[in-house]
């Protein structure tokens, strides 16, 4: 995994160099989280492929205007985020944030019982998510499933910090509600 220091060294290598391992590193760190992203926007592995590679060709032709970029990993997703809302109005389709792929993974499971739990669980969980707002849904995928920062995220989605932590709230909320019965011990 590379660190902000690491990627803020390719990124100079990229700009001021012309480097192509350099880019090759973050075209291949970042390609698997942004394609995913907007995998979720689009609805379509194609497109979200060709987005991304569409945008690094920019960061590539960006140049030396490349090193003036402060954090490559949020200018990324908002970039994403921006070709995938376009693309989405180009084929005239109504923005939805499909969050379908989230899924848990626990330790393997011993007994049928246990496993039938699980399966209810995973089932009740993913339910629950896919009824939170769409906004809400967006914030709680890229804080939990890509482990970006409050602050990241309010950057990619143009919203203040307090307004992420405002959906960050009302998604753990929704989710314990309906979750509360694998939460509460059994009574017997």
């Amino acid at each position: 995994m590379l660190t902000s220091s690491h990627i803020f060294r390719l990124q100079k290598e990229v700009a001021l160099y012309r480097n192509q391992a350099a880019f090759k590193e973050l075209f291949l760190f970042f390609y698997q989280p942004m394609v995913k992203f907007s995998r979720s926007i689009t609805s379509s592995e194609e497109s979200a492929k060709e987005i991304y590679a569409d945008i690094m060709v920019k960061i590539w032709s960006s140049g030396a205007s490349l090193d003036s970029i402060s954090n490559l990993k949020s200018y990324l997703y908002r970039a994403v985020r921006n070709e995938s809302l376009n693309l989405l109005a180009q084929e005239r389709r109504v923005k939805k944030v499909d969050l379908d792929k989230v899924s848990i993974h626990l330790l393997p499971i011993s007994n049928t019982e246990d496993e039938l739990l699980f399966k209810e669980l995973n089932n009740c969980l993913n339910s629950s998510i896919k009824a939170l707002p769409p906004k809400c849904q967006m914030v709680f995928k890229l804080i939990r499933e890509d482990r970006l920062s409050y602050k990241e995220v309010a950057e990619i989605l143009e919203i203040s910090v307090n307004t992420v932590e405002g959906h960050m709230s009302t998604a753990l909320a929704k989710l314990k509600k309906s979750l509360e019965i694998f939460l509460k011990p059994s009574q017997n």
